[in-house]
């Protein structure tokens, strides 16, 4: 049975990512959304992730499952001020949107080091790439990468937000079968980003469950693309890098005893964007979460 986390044990495990990461925890930016969203974080799905960022770039991100709407969300954390671009004139009218035509489970993003960053709708019912389109407030890029959308990926099963970067994440429907090593290069061709190396194909060919592509509102073109695996300590990729070694090894769990999972994903950009992330299934909750068309993706 899954076993509730309390904020105090919470608090504590953060800390050791944050050290683990080598980056920092700031119970100024942290607490007011820990205690604002008490209710979730004991009792919901709760996930841990870092990247392989420089450290003078890298955070800690902690995400949770919200037990209501999209709009209360949005609507809680902006009384309290904890949404830092909550009146940007291009993310808002795509939030409310959201909350009016597309039935979701919602979730948000808090990085330690710095506060909010994203709100994400995980939608039980997938939406295909034209209903998405229909929202107002989209990216430009969106709308000119809809072919690519629909080719890759099909159907809409997450959108997120990210109000610091000002940012869209679209992700697929969970992908049975798994994305292949040749499905995988044709897409960074496609989108005129490097290649993916011979180390990272071999981890994601058969594995990857779905992608997600970045958008932003100042530029013509996707600002990314990632490909996830779920994993378990002995089949995640940790000789990719060695601070993917370091958070396999020690990450703290809520419960230490259950069996521990992790999220390993590979991401790409242009310029020679290119670094991983990885995430810890740190507390399955007490509610059961919501996948994209009610489908788990497969730990492999």
């Amino acid at each position: 049975m899954a076993k509730a986390v309390t904020l105090d044990r919470l608090r504590a495990d953060l800390r050791t990512y944050a050290r683990l990461a080598g980056t920092r925890y700031d119970p100024a930016v942290t607490e007011p959304v820990l205690t604002a969203l008490e209710h979730a974080w004991t009792t919901a799905a709760v996930g841990v992730r870092t990247t392989t960022h420089p450290a003078a770039q890298r955070e800690v991100n902690v995400r949770v499952m919200y037990p209501g709407a999209l709009g209360a969300l949005v609507e809680s954390l902006g009384a309290a001020g904890l949404l830092p671009r909550r009146s940007d004139p291009r993310i808002m009218p795509l939030l409310d949107a959201l909350c009016e035509s597309l039935p979701a489970a919602v979730g948000v993003d808090l990085a330690i080091g710095s506060g909010i960053q994203k709100v994400w709708a995980v939608l039980p019912e997938i939406a295909e790439v034209g209903r998405v389109l229909e929202l107002p407030g989209l990216p430009a890029a969106v709308r000119t990468h809809a072919a690519h959308l629909s080719r890759w990926g099909g159907r809409i099963g997450i959108v997120a937000v990210d109000f610091p970067a000002r940012t869209l994440n679209l992700y697929s429907q969970v992908l049975d079968p798994a994305l292949t090593g040749a499905d995988i290069g044709a897409i960074l061709a496609e989108l005129g980003f490097g290649p993916a190396s011979a180390a990272e194909l071999a981890v994601l060919d058969g594995r990857a469950f779905n992608l997600y592509r970045t958008f932003s509102w100042d530029s013509p073109r996707p600002e990314r693309v990632s490909f996830p695996v779920r994993c378990r300590p002995e089949t995640f990729p940790t000789h990719l890098h060695p601070l993917l070694t370091k958070i396999v090894a020690e990450a703290p769990f809520a419960d230490p005893d259950a069996r521990r999972g992790f999220v390993f994903y590979a991401a790409y950009g242009p310029n020679g964007l290119h670094y991983y992330k990885i995430q810890a299934e740190y507390c399955p909750g007490l509610l059961a979460p919501t996948f994209p068309g009610g489908v788990a993706p497969a730990v492999r």
